[in-house]
């Protein structure tokens, strides 16, 4: 066969482009936009003997904009950013901006916990989530008779 003879068939660039991270699947899919910057918002997972705390920067966000959901050992974030700006200027010059986004993650958990006791606090943009550990019942041995 000649390579001559081949062409290229033609795609748009999103078809051809490879999702860097499972996440940008369901963003693309979902068309979710992250809600701060240009990627996911920071977060960090701390697991202690007793409990594990998540904390997860969303500057700009507002606390009634932010809905956390724990089931079984899965915690699910996701918040939406609506900022708006209205300024006047000199001689009739108006400017409007606005600033819409939304973010949505779901994880699991690296250890059972108890979600009727689980906290959350925000405060200057920075989340945290707090949520005892259950304790895990051993096994025991069972006798045959």
């Amino acid at each position: 066969m000649n390579r001559k003879n081949i062409v290229p068939l033609a795609r748009p660039a999103a078809a051809v482009r490879t999702f860097e991270t499972l996440g940008g699947v369901f963003e693309d899919l979902f068309d979710l936009q992250p809600a701060v910057g240009a990627s996911s918002p920071h977060m960090d997972l701390k697991e202690t003997d007793k409990a594990i705390e998540v904390f997860v920067a969303l500057p700009g966000v507002e606390k009634k904009d932010i809905s956390l959901d724990l089931t079984d050992n899965t915690l699910t974030i996701s918040c939406e950013r609506r900022d708006e700006k209205d300024e006047k200027g000199e001689g009739g010059y108006r400017f409007r901006e606005r600033s819409l986004g939304r973010f949505l993650r779901s994880f699991s958990l690296p250890a059972p916990v108890r979600p009727g006791e689980a906290k959350a606090v925000y405060k200057d943009g920075a989340l945290k989530i707090t949520m005892p550990k259950r304790k895990v019942s051993k096994g025991r041995r069972i006798d045959i008779e």
